[in-house]
């Protein structure tokens, strides 16, 4: 008995003894580092055109649609779009003799051309100071070297291409629109082909076997320029700023060249796909730095590309921003089928929808900038960002990409400036777009690993 009790009694001691050890002192807090941004307003860049995407196929979806209200308020309102770029679906059958739009030379661009129209109408309901683009991917086939929407070029006739009759099909293109747009793109991607649905093939200025699309660009701007208030010409839309064994150089500088001190050209446009998905980010600079230093007389606008991931994108929208100079950025799918991987808005064949991260990626930029706002300095250590101004100069928006897998502290500061509030909003791999709010005293924003932030700054 008695050997037992002791075992008791010395484990109880030997528990207790446990239980009262000195645990030493507390571990020290790890303070967080800090980093500032300073953002200077004094130092200006480009003034922007804005944010927006393509609504081309698959975008009879939305129009039929039990959903197509929220959809359109998604698309034009909520999002804060300022530019949709639509596709041109003009091909009356039997044009030039046939100008109605009753019958076009296939159904699918008949459908096309009407729900365009539809389209146009909600989104300047919704948002009457949306800019609204129009590009074309061919002529009609009655104008094409090979009588097709498809592949081929502009059409001779007696030996010389036809572009008095291509500008008069652009005035056609205006007259038949149930709208004005505010800007036309008379060939997307001008050097690129493909037989699965309309391209045409265009050379720089013109050779023996192709049209010259700067001598296509100076004929339209005649023929339309006499119209009331006529849209405002972009260019080239070339399919990649890049090298193209085709053409023998740069894909977009060989376009850009003949039109460049062309009065009639507003702005230049351009695709990016030159860059595969897995291109890295930082790697894109170079092709971006030619835009900036040599075609840096008027704006551009990154008018199509879609091939990286949403956070790779968001940080691939401030690189032409910060790199080009880009006053505007339209995503290409903003609105596809319920398969892709990288549009904005999927829908199906009955017209649900779903959001993905790419809408609340795009939101970042469109929905706190604006057209008019003007690009400042942000110096920011680590981290890309963008800086914005508004007209009144009482409103500052921050874009910030934090691609690292670590989260960051940053303290926004203005020079010369006093920050009244500051709001900030955040996508990662588990929030969209949620409101976040500052930490500590000094309001620093948390910018969490693999997210992109909008801070809004009133002074």
């Amino acid at each position: 008995m008695r050997s037992i009790l002791s075992l008791v009694t010395i484990t109880g001691l030997m528990v207790l003894g446990q239980s009262c050890k000195d645990p030493g002192p507390p571990e020290p807090e790890i303070e967080p580092v800090i980093t500032n941004a300073f953002i200077d307003p004094s130092v200006t860049y480009q003034e922007m055109i804005g944010f927006g995407g393509s609504l081309t196929w698959y975008s009879d979806r939305i129009i039929t649609s039990p959903q197509k209200n929220q959809i359109c308020q998604l698309l034009f309102e909520d999002l804060g779009t300022d530019m949709i770029r639509f596709k041109n679906n003009y091909y009356p059958m039997g044009y030039p003799a046939v100008k109605s739009t009753d019958v076009m030379e296939n159904t699918s661009i008949k459908t096309l051309f009407t729900v365009t129209n539809e389209l146009s109408t909600i989104a300047r309901q919704l948002n009457p100071g949306i800019g609204i683009m129009v590009s074309s991917w061919t002529p009609p086939s009655s104008l094409k070297s090979n009588n097709n929407l498809r592949e081929g070029t502009l059409k001779k006739e007696n030996g010389a291409f036809m572009y008095e009759a291509f500008a008069e099909y652009w005035n056609d293109v205006l007259e038949h629109l149930s709208f004005k747009p505010d800007y036309i793109s008379i060939q997307n991607e001008p050097a690129w082909v493909t037989p699965d649905w309309e391209t045409c093939e265009w050379r720089p200025t013109e050779t023996g076997e192709f049209a010259g699309f700067a001598n296509a660009f100076d004929a339209v701007y005649n023929k339309i320029s006499t119209r009331p208030d006529p849209p405002k010409m972009l260019g080239p839309e070339a399919e990649n700023i890049g090298y193209s064994s085709k053409l023998g150089g740069n894909t977009f500088a060989l376009f850009s060249d003949p039109v460049k001190n062309k009065p009639q050209l507003a702005a230049y446009a351009y695709h990016t796909y030159n860059f595969s998905a897995s291109t890295p980010v930082s790697q894109t600079k170079e092709n971006l730095n030619m835009i900036r230093d040599s075609y840096g007389n008027k704006p551009c606008i990154m008018t199509e590309y879609s091939n990286f991931t949403w956070l790779n994108t968001a940080w691939f929208i401030i690189q032409n921003i910060n790199e080009a100079n880009a006053s505007g950025y339209l995503y290409w799918l903003m609105a596809w089928h319920n398969d892709s991987q990288e549009a904005m808005i999927k829908l199906s064949t009955s017209g649900a929808y779903s959001l993905t991260p790419f809408y609340y990626m795009m939101k970042h930029f469109s929905k706190e900038i604006d057209r008019g706002y003007v690009r400042i300095s942000v110096l920011s250590p680590f981290m890309p960002m963008s800086a914005f101004i508004d007209p009144s100069g009482k409103k500052i928006t921050v874009v910030a990409v934090n691609p690292n897998a670590d989260e960051a502290w940053y303290d926004f500061e203005v020079i010369g400036k006093t920050v009244k509030s500051i709001r900030a909003w955040q996508t990662d791999a588990v929030s969209s777009y949620k409101e976040i709010e500052p930490v500590s005293s000094d309001q620093n924003i948390i910018l969490k690993a693999k997210s992109v932030t909008t801070v809004v700054l009133e002074i």
